[in-house]
Order: C-alpha cells, then sequence, then structure tokens
C-alpha cells in the first residue's frame, strides 16, 4: 500500500492497519475542509467509492467513507469528525456520483448536511418525517471513538489529535490539589479536540 497516497493533503492521523482484523490497508482522519481533497486524489488514483456511513458518538458525528481499488488490494477509510452543532460534511457527489445517495441517506437518519450536493431531499423517509432522524442515539448511550474503533499503527498525527488519547489517572500519592488539576488538564485536552 502507498503510504504516500495522501502526501501532499493535510492529515490529522494516518493509521497503517491490518487488513485481516479491520478490512483495511489504511486509515485517515481528516478536518472537514480537506475531504474533497482527499477523495479527488483518490479517484485520481482509480479508486472507487464504496460507502459513505455515519457513526455518532460522544464527540459528535464521525463520517466514515471506505474507498477500494479493483487491480490492487488497499481498501482505505477516511474519516471526518463533526460536531453536532455544526453537523456538515462537504459534498463529494461531484467527484463521486455514488456518494448522491450515500449523503442523503446520512442527512436521512442523522441529520448531517452536504453542501454542495444537488439534491438533498429525504431518499427513505418521506417529506413529513424530515426532522425525525431514527438513528441518533440518546446523549448518555454514546461512545468515544476510542471505545468504537481499533486504532492501527500511527504512521503520522498531527499535535494536538486526541480522539485515541488514553488519559492517565491521577497520581495517588500526589496532594488533593495536584490530583484535580491533573484531572482538570485531561478533560480541557480532550475537548479541545472536538
Amino acid at each position: 500500500m502507498d503510504t504516500e497516497l495522501l502526501r501532499d493533503i493535510p492529515v490529522l492521523r494516518l493509521e497503517r492497519c491490518s487488513p485481516e482484523k479491520s478490512g483495511l490497508v489504511l486509515a485517515a482522519y481528516l478536518a472537514q475542509e480537506d475531504l474533497q481533497k482527499a477523495a479527488a486524489r483518490l479517484l485520481e488514483r482509480d479508486y472507487f467509492l464504496e460507502d459513505i456511513s455515519m457513526v455518532e458518538v460522544s464527540e459528535g458525528f464521525l463520517g466514515v467513507y471506505h474507498f477500494d481499488h479493483f487491480e490492487m488490494p488497499g481498501r482505505i477509510a477516511l474519516r471526518v469528525l463533526v460536531e453536532k452543532e455544526a453537523a456538515v460534511l462537504p459534498s463529494i457527489s461531484k467527484i463521486y456520483d455514488g456518494a448522491a445517495w450515500h449523503e442523503r441517506e446520512c442527512r436521512d437518519f442523522y441529520g448531517v448536511t452536504f453542501p454542495g450536493h444537488d439534491n438533498l431531499t429525504p431518499l427513505l423517509l418521506s417529506a413529513e418525517d424530515e426532522a425525525l432522524h431514527p438513528l441518533r442515539k440518546e446523549t448518555k448511550s454514546l461512545k468515544k471513538i476510542m471505545d468504537l474503533i481499533e486504532p492501527g499503527d500511527v504512521l503520522k498525527e498531527s499535535p494536538g489529535f486526541s480522539l485515541f488519547a488514553v488519559a492517565s489517572e491521577p497520581d495517588a500519592d500526589a496532594p488533593p490539589e495536584a490530583q484535580k488539576k491533573a484531572t482538570t488538564k485531561q478533560s480541557t485536552g480532550q475537548e479541545q479536540q472536538k
């Protein structure tokens, strides 16, 4: 697998994955503004879009884009996290025509919108149910990304990327003020990544 495939595209984290465990060879976490550029690069290299799915997690919505190649093994996932309050991902339907259906499905089920999409009318739900998003979960039942996805071997990671950061336990021998400070620092560090 060509790990240089996304060389000049800013990735937040790039992982080499085990196909036996995940079905992937590469996973890239991107900022939403870099999604279209990454999708265009994959199209240039003859990758096809398998699917687009959405996962609601405690950090927001994780858009998952799976790509594969007919001539060489190399299933790739592009993953983009967006906040619930701003559940917007740029459409890739002008790059991959097949994305149009998947984006409409994600909009129906989760309420994520895709600027640049020419037809975001409900696909599976009726027009009267446009505000109903049946796959949304209650906040208390949401899990963190790190509890749902087994990370691959990190090839590259931007400073500040903390979706897989494990919070360390405060030192039990430290004074209570230091324990509280360590816990506060951990929680604010994770909040900033949202």
